[in-house]
């Protein structure tokens, strides 16, 4: 997802200059169709690259990212979309990382608040160019609030589930 992100940085370097030159060339202004598709489509692909930059950011900050080795990761993720695992060191990470997940909350109502700004600027304007950017936009945020909406439930089902006798002993809830 980073590299992706980045490979869509670096595109919209380039077409963000050819439209300045575009624009500079003195035959065309900023209401030509073409400059307006190439704006949305630069504006698109800028917000998408700050979602997929959000989300490795949230990935690589997550708590079992703390002295987990990339293959304990990926088991963690399966656990909790598979819901259970059988290794208790994986269930152990795999309960810490949904309960963090769960802590979250806050995360839900900024992207809901987000959302409805853009849902709100996307009907109230009288231009086209706006209409559609600020649509795309709401989007791409609604995208990102359904992903984090489908984590939690993930993260409430696996600390819903039954842990191992080990991860009980620790301390994690009931065998």
């Amino acid at each position: 997802m980073t590299r992706a992100a980045m490979v869509l940085l670096a595109a919209t370097v380039p077409a963000t200059f050819a439209i300045g030159m575009l624009i500079s060339d003195g035959k065309r202004d900023a209401d030509d169709s073409l400059i307006q598709l190439l704006l949305l489509l630069v504006t698109a692909a800028l917000g998408v690259a700050v979602v997929l930059l959000i989300n490795a950011w949230m990935t690589r900050n997550s708590s079992v990212s703390d002295g987990a080795d990339l293959a304990s990761r990926r088991r963690v993720k399966a656990a909790l979309r598979d819901g259970s695992t059988t290794d208790p060191r994986i269930d152990a990470l795999a309960r810490k990382e949904a309960e963090q997940q769960v802590r979250r909350r806050w995360v839900f109502w900024a992207l809901g608040a987000v959302l409805a700004l853009q849902t709100l600027n996307a009907v109230s304007t009288d231009r086209t160019s706006t209409r559609w950017t600020a649509g795309l936009a709401a989007l791409v945020w609604a995208v990102l609030l359904y992903q984090h909406w489908r984590t939690t439930q993930r993260a409430r089902r696996y600390l819903a589930g039954r842990p191992t006798a080990e991860t009980a002993e620790a301390g994690h809830g009931p065998a």
